[in-house]
């Protein structure tokens, strides 16, 4: 095979099963960029196996596809009765945000992310959640997703509604600093949770200083 000539696909789900996490890499960095339309649906496939190892890898690969990942993962995320599953597609789609920062979320994908934190499994539910926080951080158009963790902050489910305090004292928000300030001066807050707001307000004023 010439320098210039890419592996075969069939080469590269085998490097993609070789235990060196930076071949596994370059495998499926190769897929992306040679064979996106015919890898995809394989790695879909792969997120069905038992194998921890082997959907999580698939998981990652997946995030590198980009956009074109986004509407196979949601389409799978709304079919499937599978837990597992189901939270493979979420963290998928934290990949790709991972990957492509400057690519804003599809509005489904964001739809789909709000209602996975319904979802009966919690780690699907708490994969969202954190996916949500990371996409209003550190993607484009991420300010989309602020009033969606602000909704959580007013909810019932302890988990989330410290998760969601800890991603908003990751945005530089007017709406955030409001929703963490209210929760601060609330007689009803949880006590768990004013610990934590307390820490996020003072998380969320060094960010604002450093942005400054």
């Amino acid at each position: 095979m010439s320098p210039d000539q890419p592996a075969s696909l069939e080469r590269l789900f085998e490097d993609l099963a070789h235990p060196n996490p930076n071949i596994q890499q370059d495998a499926y960095w190769a897929m992306a960029e040679h064979y996106p339309d015919q890898a995809i649906p394989r790695l879909l496939d792969l997120i069905h196996d038992t194998d921890p190892g082997v959907y999580r890898t698939a998981v990652k690969a997946l995030g590198v596809f980009g956009a074109r990942s986004f509407e196979p993962l949601l389409k799978l995320f709304d079919q499937s009765e599978n837990g597992t599953v189901r939270a493979c597609c979420v963290k998928a789609l934290v990949q790709i945000a991972v990957n492509f920062p400057q690519e804003a979320f599809p509005a489904e994908a964001l739809d789909a992310l709000t209602r996975a934190l319904d979802d009966p499994s919690p780690v699907v539910a708490q994969s969202a959640l954190m996916t949500l926080g990371y996409v209003a951080k550190a993607t484009e158009g991420g300010e989309r997703v602020i009033p969606v963790l602000v909704k959580v902050c007013s909810g019932d489910n302890i988990a989330h509604v410290q998760a969601a305090v800890m991603a908003l004292a990751e945005v530089d928000s007017p709406e955030a600093e409001s929703c963490l300030r209210g929760l601060a001066d609330s007689d009803t807050t949880d006590p768990l949770v004013q610990e934590i707001v307390q820490a996020s307000l003072e998380r969320l004023a060094n960010l604002q200083a450093s942005n400054r």
